[in-house]
């Protein structure tokens, strides 16, 4: 009897013990600030990579511009990407993600199907706190972290801050207002240069323009790990100007977090590390409007492309891929020899002309310090795993499309080190 006592004892213990253990509030580490859906893509992101985050709205609710009526975005549409697909596949219920579904979900979304999909999303991440009708009131900078005290007296301790509202509201608290840097023209894709496309962190399409934020416009909208949105959303508040907001979002959310998990400052972020975060909650930093995230080779092509190892010339202009077209070996020599020093060798006899079959993998030996095997390995994959039309053949001209799935596959360039200002490390 007195050994059944000691054993129901301690199993009351621990599960009072586990219940303890659950209902212990978890600390957040970053901050989100506003009630729009740059504030929500950011919360959001945060927390799927892995950072306790706590979003504060000084509104009874969040989202009242997407849920309050019925929207119908019309823009964007073949860039769909991101928390903001995530949304739509989420308020349409779909297994798959076919985007001429998601595009005439958009063109007319339910509020209350929106305002469902969003609870559900927000109910999954545990690392979530929603603290609403609250106003920050005072904020202190310190060395390795920011105190935020609220209007109901409640005060966070955090490593980074994402202030989402409109205008800054923060800002009075950090920094005086004829201090804060003027915001520079955020750029259409097309006018963004070769090394800058390198630090892409979000594109939208807003108007029939496709815009890119690279590193160095979140970088400059930031006080220490504070990063603001004001003066980035240069483009009307209306429905169609929601993925790319959302967009922004996400990635302000990345690298607020980025700045929390590894306890870092923004002047320490690693590019690639923060693309990489990005991408792999399926973020479109590919603006080329004929390449489909479906295609199977996405990854591939979008890597190739933060790279900027194909030359943009007029397929950037028209924002196409031209996956088709011939590669001329002299247009990506400078970009190779950045890359792997071991290509001069390979460049040394000025080779002139468009890439064939065999020059590429030749090319891709010298650099990857691989042998003949890579050659087999090809053909051997050609149509079963690489999904490439026509047979193997040596002589072939290589196209756009080839050339960035065997590079990436067989050199993987984008894992070459870039700095802020998208130079090539190595």
């Amino acid at each position: 009897m007195i050994r059944l006592k000691a054993i129901i004892i301690n199993v009351l213990m621990l599960v009072l013990g586990v219940m303890q253990l659950e209902a212990k509030e978890i600390k957040p580490t970053l901050l989100v600030y506003g009630d729009g859906i740059e504030a929500f893509a950011a919360a959001l992101q945060a927390v799927r990579s892995n950072v306790p985050t706590v979003w504060v709205f000084n509104k009874q609710t969040y989202l009242e511009e997407i849920t309050s009526r019925r929207l119908s975005v019309r823009s964007n549409v073949s860039l769909l990407g991101g928390i903001w697909k995530d949304v739509l596949i989420e308020t349409g219920q779909l297994k798959g993600k076919d985007d001429s579904l998601l595009v005439a979900l958009q063109r007319d979304l339910n509020p209350q199907l929106l305002r469902n999909a969003v609870e559900r999303m927000l109910a999954k991440e545990r690392n979530l706190t929603l603290v609403g009708a609250a106003r920050i009131t005072k904020m202190v900078d310190g060395k390795k972290d920011v105190t935020v005290t609220l209007s109901d007296k409640r005060k966070f301790k955090v490593r980074a801050m994402v202030d989402a509202t409109t205008e800054g509201d923060t800002r009075k608290y950090v920094v005086s207002t004829d201090l804060f840097a003027k915001p520079g023209r955020i750029l259409p894709i097309t006018e963004i240069g070769v090394n800058k496309r390198r630090t892409l962190v979000s594109i939208g399409e807003y108007a029939d323009v496709v815009y890119g934020y690279t590193w160095s416009d979140l970088f400059a909208r930031r006080v220490s790990n504070i990063f603001y949105t004001s003066g980035l959303v240069q483009v009307g508040l209306d429905d169609n100007s929601l993925p790319l907001r959302s967009n922004l979002g996400q990635a302000l959310g990345a690298a607020a977090g980025y700045c929390s998990f590894f306890k870092t400052t923004a002047e320490k972020v690693d590019m690639r590390k923060l693309q990489t975060e990005l991408l792999t909650f399926d973020a479109r930093l590919l603006p080329w409007l004929d390449v489909s995230s479906s295609d199977v080779h996405f990854k591939s092509i979008q890597k190739i492309y933060l790279v900027s190892l194909l030359p943009a010339d007029g397929e950037q202009k028209l924002l196409a891929f031209n996956g088709e077209a011939s590669v001329d070996i002299n247009s990506v020599k400078e970009v190779f020899n950045s890359l792997y020093s071991r290509s001069q060798l390979w460049f040394v006899d000025e080779k002139v002309g468009v890439f064939e079959l065999k020059e590429l993998l030749a090319l891709i030996k010298q650099v990857s310090f691989r042998g003949d095997e890579l050659d087999r390995e090809v053909e051997k994959e050609w149509s079963r795993k690489l999904k490439f039309k026509g047979n193997y053949d040596p002589a072939h001209v290589v196209s756009r499309y080839e050339f960035a799935v065997l590079v990436d596959r067989y050199a993987d360039p984008y894992v070459k080190a870039v700095d802020t200002d998208g130079k090539i490390l190595r």
